[in-house]
């Protein structure tokens, strides 16, 4: 329960990262998300109508918990839930899967879900495994905890960002052979890590 509550918090945090990016992507990257699903016109003016109207309604929710991070979570899947309903009602099977699979990644944080996919990649033993998770879950923390210092100001959390990641990257080349941190920087490339996906 306790790591599902750190995700759902990490998620939220995620979100309030994004409040200021091109084409008002605010918590989440709908702009890719859409691309995903190849929405009709129609479609497009109700997605963006619902997300814009919802973005706001987790903000508030949020703001309305008064730093109560479990009312905060407790209200926002409220919201979250809402929302999912409003855009299944007009969007095909298929788009609505891809939908929910993509929305429920940028929830739970595009880059821990990118993370977790390097790791797949990698090859680690038991024990790399475990350093890799402890050196993911410390900087996420310390991400997470300097919140304030970047909210809102995208260039601000790129910067800071790029200097956390220099004791991520240190502790993985301390723990990966040559070649799987070779391999590591490949991914982290390949999958955009600590950069804005389009």
């Amino acid at each position: 329960m306790k790591l599902i509550n750190k995700i759902l918090i990490i998620a939220i945090l995620t979100i309030v990262v994004g409040c200021s990016e091109k084409e008002s992507k605010g918590r989440f990257n709908y702009p890719m998300i859409k691309s995903k699903i190849a929405l009709t016109e129609e479609q497009t003016t109700k997605f963006d109508k619902i997300t814009t109207e919802y973005t706001e309604k987790a903000k508030q929710a949020w703001l309305d918990a008064n730093g109560n991070k479990e009312a905060a979570l407790a209200a926002q899947k409220i919201v979250f839930a809402e929302q999912d309903d409003k855009i299944k009602a007009f969007l095909e099977d298929k788009q609505y899967a891809t939908y929910f699979t993509e929305v429920n990644i940028e929830r739970g944080g595009r880059e821990k879900y990118n993370m977790s996919l390097i790791k797949k990649e990698l090859d680690l033993d038991s024990l790399q495994s475990v350093k890799y998770d402890a050196a993911n879950e410390t900087f996420f923390t310390v991400l997470r905890d300097n919140h304030d210092n970047y909210h809102g100001k995208l260039d601000v959390y790129m910067q800071y960002h790029k200097e956390i990641d220099v004791s991520r990257r240190a502790a993985f080349k301390k723990m990966m052979t040559e070649e799987q941190f070779d391999t590591y920087l490949k991914l982290v490339d390949e999958y955009k890590v600590g950069k804005i996906e389009e």
